[in-house]
């Protein structure tokens, strides 16, 4: 391929000028310097494995098998130790300093983790949370228009749970669901730049987009989790509050974390973490309207409290629909096999949303939370 004058200029004027605007700078303001004095995400030093973990991972894989076999009866237990266990192995992953290799490797504890690790992915993937059968489509085109639209009527999407919320919730109730929403989203940029490896084209360019969004475009006081920092220390007890939310923090909140988590860090799994995410971003402005109307509701107008919130009410839509364009426009164009990798995730993602949030409404509300076909998880 020849390559003119034109567009090696054009190529060259494109990429002129930083993104970043010019040089980079200290923060704007000494309120935002002192937030960022405040170890983020804010988690406790790693001070050892819970006990049912070490022992799981200390353990021969024909012993786990059978403890995985035998817990398979009991939904709750089964749930708790598989998402609990996930959650706190996939911490060595980001390196902050809850994760028990983040600051001196451990060659032989890192194996055993990674050994319990693939058991444990294999039993939610085979048992707990199987990939449903999808549509397949034989161009990405179909595939995307199918995926704009899975993003408005999914199950996660409109779920009773944020109803509930915006219109019954007491204080309390809200609070805590807050609280579960900032340990959801406190490493989304970590996610996010996790997503782009193993992308390519388009697809890679639209997670690029979001990541640079995440990180405030290069203004800290516009980083997404600075809007986090700004929500724990303007929420009723403050850090302290936060860290001791943290310890009590339900296994079920992190059923969509630990689904990601997986799929992000398994090279197999780079296309459905990509139609994971699609459906993740859909949710985000319809149930953050419900959570503004609930403040709205009890009178809640501190924007410390609601900013990242309403600013995601705003940017996710466009996120969604450019991961959806992702895949329209996609070059080198996909496999049949890959789109369908693409599909698979997007209904994963789903009906991991759903069942974390029948699980907070339940616990909630004190209603029932097995029934019909749903009895399974």
């Amino acid at each position: 391929m020849k390559t003119s004058n034109t567009s090696l200029d054009s190529g060259a004027q494109q990429q002129a000028r930083s993104v970043l605007g010019g040089r980079l700078s200290s923060p704007v303001t000494e309120s935002v310097d002192q937030l960022y004095e405040h170890y983020f995400p804010p988690v406790p030093a790693y001070e050892g494995l819970p006990s049912e973990l070490h022992a799981f991972v200390h353990t021969d894989t024909e012993s786990r098998r059978k403890q995985l076999n035998e817990l398979r009866g009991n939904h709750q237990e089964y749930g708790r130790f598989l998402h609990s266990c996930l959650g706190e192995i996939y911490t060595n992953i980001f390196g902050y300093h809850d994760g028990p290799s983040a600051s001196v490797p451990d060659d032989d504890l890192e194996v055993a983790m990674f050994s319990a690790r693939i058991q444990l992915e294999r039993e939610v993937l085979t048992h707990w949370l199987p990939f449903p059968d999808v549509p397949r489509f034989e161009n990405q085109e179909t595939a995307a228009d199918y995926l704009d639209e899975l993003a408005d009527t999914n199950a996660g999407v409109h779920h009773p749970l944020f109803d509930y919320l915006a219109t019954d919730a007491p204080r309390e109730n809200l609070d805590m669901f807050l609280r579960g929403e900032t340990i959801r989203n406190e490493i989304v940029d970590d996610e996010v730049a996790l997503l782009t490896v193993g992308l390519q084209g388009t697809q890679k360019a639209v997670v690029a987009a979001n990541l640079w969004d995440e990180c405030g475009r290069g203004k800290l006081e516009n980083f997404h989790t600075f809007w986090l920092r700004r929500l724990i220390e303007a929420s009723p007890g403050g850090w302290e509050g936060f860290a001791d939310y943290r310890s009590s923090h339900p296994w079920f909140a992190k059923i969509t974390s630990n689904t990601n988590a997986m799929l992000l860090t398994r090279p197999a799994y780079v296309q459905q973490a990509y139609g994971c995410f699609l459906i993740f971003e859909s949710w985000v402005a319809p149930h953050f309207r419900k959570i503004l109307a609930a403040m709205d509701r009890l009178h809640i107008h501190d924007d410390d409290i609601r900013i990242y919130f309403a600013a995601h009410v705003a940017v996710d839509p466009r996120h969604a629909e450019e991961l959806a364009d992702g895949l329209r426009f996609q070059r080198p164009r996909m496999t049949p096999e890959e789109i369908h990798k693409v599909v698979q995730g997007a209904h994963l993602a789903a009906e991991a949303g759903r069942i974390q949030y029948d699980h907070w409404l339940s616990f909630f509300t004190g209603q029932p939370l097995y029934k019909g076909k749903d009895s399974s998880v």
